[in-house]
Protein backbone atom coordinates (compact mmCIF):
# COMPACT_ATOMS: atom_id res chain seq x y z
CA UNK A 1 0.00 0.00 0.00
CA UNK A 2 1.24 3.59 -1.18
CA UNK A 3 1.11 6.51 0.70
CA UNK A 4 -0.21 10.06 -0.30
CA UNK A 5 2.14 12.91 -1.27
CA UNK A 6 -0.45 14.59 1.75
CA UNK A 7 0.56 11.46 4.28
CA UNK A 8 4.50 12.35 3.16
CA UNK A 9 3.96 16.05 3.57
CA UNK A 10 2.06 15.89 7.22
CA UNK A 11 4.01 13.07 8.97
CA UNK A 12 7.19 12.50 6.64
CA UNK A 13 8.42 16.28 5.20
CA UNK A 14 6.90 18.77 2.93
CA UNK A 15 10.16 19.03 1.36
CA UNK A 16 10.01 15.14 -0.14
CA UNK A 17 7.05 16.14 -2.16
CA UNK A 18 8.60 19.51 -3.74
CA UNK A 19 10.74 17.71 -5.79
CA UNK A 20 9.45 17.02 -9.00
CA UNK A 21 12.78 16.29 -11.55
CA UNK A 22 16.25 14.95 -11.32
CA UNK A 23 18.55 18.14 -11.55
CA UNK A 24 21.65 15.83 -10.85
CA UNK A 25 23.95 14.27 -13.12
CA UNK A 26 26.50 11.27 -12.33
CA UNK A 27 29.75 13.24 -12.60
CA UNK A 28 31.96 10.19 -11.98
CA UNK A 29 31.35 8.72 -15.26
CA UNK A 30 32.85 11.68 -17.48
CA UNK A 31 36.30 10.46 -15.73
CA UNK A 32 36.78 6.36 -16.94
CA UNK A 33 39.66 6.40 -14.65
CA UNK A 34 38.32 7.56 -11.38
CA UNK A 35 38.02 3.93 -9.71
CA UNK A 36 41.38 3.87 -10.71
CA UNK A 37 42.81 6.68 -9.21
CA UNK A 38 44.08 5.36 -6.28
CA UNK A 39 46.14 2.08 -7.89
CA UNK A 40 47.59 4.53 -10.52
CA UNK A 41 49.05 6.95 -7.66
CA UNK A 42 50.46 3.72 -6.05
CA UNK A 43 51.86 3.15 -10.02
CA UNK A 44 53.26 6.23 -10.17
CA UNK A 45 54.90 6.80 -7.03
CA UNK A 46 56.63 3.32 -7.60
CA UNK A 47 57.42 3.81 -11.35
CA UNK A 48 58.25 7.67 -11.39
CA UNK A 49 58.68 8.72 -8.35
CA UNK A 50 56.02 10.73 -8.35
CA UNK A 51 54.73 12.93 -6.85
CA UNK A 52 57.97 14.06 -4.54
CA UNK A 53 57.62 12.14 -1.70
CA UNK A 54 57.09 15.42 0.79
CA UNK A 55 53.53 16.04 -1.45
CA UNK A 56 52.92 11.98 -1.66
CA UNK A 57 50.76 11.85 1.43
CA UNK A 58 48.44 14.87 1.16
CA UNK A 59 48.26 13.80 -2.78
CA UNK A 60 46.39 10.63 -1.76
CA UNK A 61 44.26 12.06 0.39
CA UNK A 62 43.31 14.58 -1.85
CA UNK A 63 42.71 11.81 -4.49
CA UNK A 64 40.66 9.40 -2.24
CA UNK A 65 38.55 12.29 -1.17
CA UNK A 66 37.59 13.31 -5.19
CA UNK A 67 36.93 9.82 -6.14
CA UNK A 68 34.45 8.83 -3.46
CA UNK A 69 32.69 12.63 -3.57
CA UNK A 70 32.30 11.38 -7.07
CA UNK A 71 31.05 8.06 -6.87
CA UNK A 72 28.58 9.55 -3.61
CA UNK A 73 27.15 12.41 -5.63
CA UNK A 74 27.00 9.51 -8.59
CA UNK A 75 24.63 7.79 -6.10
CA UNK A 76 22.90 10.20 -5.30
CA UNK A 77 21.74 10.85 -8.48
CA UNK A 78 20.41 7.44 -9.07
CA UNK A 79 18.63 7.41 -5.63
CA UNK A 80 17.06 10.94 -7.10
CA UNK A 81 16.72 9.97 -10.21
CA UNK A 82 14.56 6.40 -8.58
CA UNK A 83 12.65 8.80 -6.13
CA UNK A 84 10.94 10.58 -9.58
CA UNK A 85 10.33 7.43 -11.01
CA UNK A 86 8.60 6.13 -8.15
CA UNK A 87 6.19 8.67 -8.00
CA UNK A 88 4.80 10.54 -4.56
CA UNK A 89 4.17 8.57 -1.53
CA UNK A 90 8.25 7.62 -0.94
CA UNK A 91 10.37 9.14 1.44
CA UNK A 92 13.16 6.35 1.42
CA UNK A 93 14.70 7.11 -1.90
CA UNK A 94 14.87 10.69 -0.57
CA UNK A 95 16.92 10.57 2.56
CA UNK A 96 19.34 8.43 0.72
CA UNK A 97 20.11 11.00 -1.91
CA UNK A 98 20.12 13.04 0.95
CA UNK A 99 22.75 10.88 2.87
CA UNK A 100 24.93 10.49 -0.42
CA UNK A 101 24.71 14.18 -1.78
CA UNK A 102 25.90 14.43 2.46
CA UNK A 103 28.68 12.37 1.62
CA UNK A 104 29.78 13.97 -1.54
CA UNK A 105 29.19 17.16 0.05
CA UNK A 106 31.75 16.58 3.23
CA UNK A 107 34.45 14.66 1.19
CA UNK A 108 34.58 17.72 -1.59
CA UNK A 109 34.57 19.96 1.27
CA UNK A 110 37.54 18.44 2.61
CA UNK A 111 39.51 17.59 -0.73
CA UNK A 112 39.36 21.47 -1.29
CA UNK A 113 40.09 22.09 3.05
CA UNK A 114 43.23 19.93 2.63
CA UNK A 115 44.55 21.61 -0.63
CA UNK A 116 44.12 25.06 1.10
CA UNK A 117 45.90 24.12 4.20
CA UNK A 118 48.35 22.31 1.89
CA UNK A 119 49.25 25.38 -0.39
CA UNK A 120 47.77 27.98 2.20
CA UNK A 121 45.75 29.65 0.00
CA UNK A 122 42.38 31.00 1.02
CA UNK A 123 39.63 29.96 -1.80
CA UNK A 124 37.24 31.95 -0.19
CA UNK A 125 36.09 34.42 2.42
CA UNK A 126 33.29 33.03 4.82
CA UNK A 127 30.05 35.00 3.95
CA UNK A 128 31.25 35.80 0.69
CA UNK A 129 28.73 34.07 -1.77
CA UNK A 130 31.05 31.97 -3.82
CA UNK A 131 30.06 28.22 -4.51
CA UNK A 132 32.76 27.14 -1.68
CA UNK A 133 31.79 29.38 1.06
CA UNK A 134 28.23 27.86 0.81
CA UNK A 135 29.83 24.50 -0.15
CA UNK A 136 31.30 24.96 3.50
CA UNK A 137 27.78 26.05 4.95
CA UNK A 138 25.99 23.27 4.02
CA UNK A 139 28.93 20.97 5.41
CA UNK A 140 28.89 22.89 8.48
CA UNK A 141 25.41 22.15 9.03
CA UNK A 142 25.62 18.86 8.09
CA UNK A 143 27.96 18.36 10.44
CA UNK A 144 26.93 20.51 13.40
CA UNK A 145 23.48 21.43 12.52
CA UNK A 146 20.52 19.32 14.97
CA UNK A 147 17.23 19.08 13.13
CA UNK A 148 14.51 20.87 15.12
CA UNK A 149 11.07 21.33 13.19
CA UNK A 150 12.81 20.17 9.38
CA UNK A 151 15.77 18.65 7.95
CA UNK A 152 18.94 20.28 8.23
CA UNK A 153 19.52 19.79 4.72
CA UNK A 154 17.35 19.05 2.20
CA UNK A 155 16.82 18.58 -1.77
CA UNK A 156 15.57 20.82 -3.86
CA UNK A 157 15.07 20.43 -7.64
CA UNK A 158 18.00 22.86 -8.13
CA UNK A 159 20.62 21.81 -5.19
CA UNK A 160 21.08 21.43 -1.67
CA UNK A 161 20.08 23.75 0.25
CA UNK A 162 20.32 24.22 4.47
CA UNK A 163 18.97 27.05 7.07
CA UNK A 164 21.64 29.96 5.58
CA UNK A 165 22.89 28.46 1.93
CA UNK A 166 22.29 26.54 -1.34
CA UNK A 167 24.14 25.47 -3.61
CA UNK A 168 22.85 23.70 -7.01
CA UNK A 169 23.47 20.95 -8.74
CA UNK A 170 25.13 22.43 -11.53
CA UNK A 171 28.11 24.11 -8.87
CA UNK A 172 28.45 21.37 -7.00
CA UNK A 173 29.38 19.22 -10.77
CA UNK A 174 31.84 22.07 -11.67
CA UNK A 175 33.74 21.58 -8.09
CA UNK A 176 33.69 17.77 -8.85
CA UNK A 177 35.07 18.64 -12.39
CA UNK A 178 37.60 20.56 -11.03
CA UNK A 179 39.06 18.25 -8.63
CA UNK A 180 38.73 15.53 -10.66
CA UNK A 181 40.90 17.02 -13.78
CA UNK A 182 43.44 17.89 -10.89
CA UNK A 183 42.98 14.11 -9.58
CA UNK A 184 43.85 12.99 -13.64
CA UNK A 185 46.76 15.13 -13.49
CA UNK A 186 48.17 13.81 -10.45
CA UNK A 187 47.79 10.30 -11.56
CA UNK A 188 49.32 10.73 -15.11
CA UNK A 189 45.54 9.88 -16.41
CA UNK A 190 43.67 11.23 -19.94
CA UNK A 191 40.62 13.15 -19.42
CA UNK A 192 39.24 11.73 -22.95
CA UNK A 193 36.88 8.73 -22.67
CA UNK A 194 37.85 5.56 -23.30
CA UNK A 195 37.66 5.04 -27.24
CA UNK A 196 37.76 8.77 -27.86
Amino acid sequence: MGFTRHATDLYISEKIGQVTKCGATPVGMEFPALTAWVSAFGLCVILQDHPPAQNRQFALQFIRRVEMACAEYSRASEYLADLIAGGSGRWSPYFRALYHFEAAISQLYLAYDGARKKIANDYFASGDGSDLDRLNKIYNASKHQIATAEQTLWITNDGVCAEDASISFAELEELLRSCAHIANRITNQSDEPHGA
